[in-house]
């Protein structure tokens, strides 16, 4: 499944982050300093743009929040994760998808009914981070 070609949809407002090759959010570090973050539409793939102002220290959370409703989109199943809704282009299929909000670490999840797919070198037991 091509991932570039799904929608990526604000679980609060139902809008569209994905504008061109990116997924668009607004942020904010520990730091309190805010930037808008873009990142590639590809599950896995974990590089990103960003103002050059807008420093990201490796290692530091980072809030996302919906750049349309300005929803915070902290995971309520683990603070330590953003959540958004996928939904596959090619079959219609609906995906929460979990990414990491701290700078740096590489663990992404794609979570249907009981179905998982990890994605990232840093990625741990999904039952672990998201059932306790």
């Amino acid at each position: 499944m091509s991932m570039k070609d799904n929608d990526y949809i604000c679980p609060n407002c139902k809008g569209h982050l994905n504008v061109g090759d990116y997924l668009v959010f607004a942020t904010r570090t520990q730091r309190k300093h805010k930037g808008l973050l873009m990142m590639s539409p590809l599950v896995g793939n974990y590089e990103y743009v960003h103002h050059n102002n807008f420093v990201l220290n490796n290692g530091e959370k980072v809030d996302f929040e919906c750049p349309i409703c300005q929803s915070d989109l902290t995971s309520n199943q683990n603070i330590d994760y953003a959540m958004i809704h996928m939904v596959a282009e090619n079959d219609g299929s609906e995906y929460d998808l979990y990414f990491s909000k701290e700078t740096g670490n590489k663990s992404t999840y794609l979570v249907a009914n009981d179905v998982v797919k990890s994605f990232g070198e840093d990625a741990l037991d999904y039952e672990v981070l998201f059932n306790e």
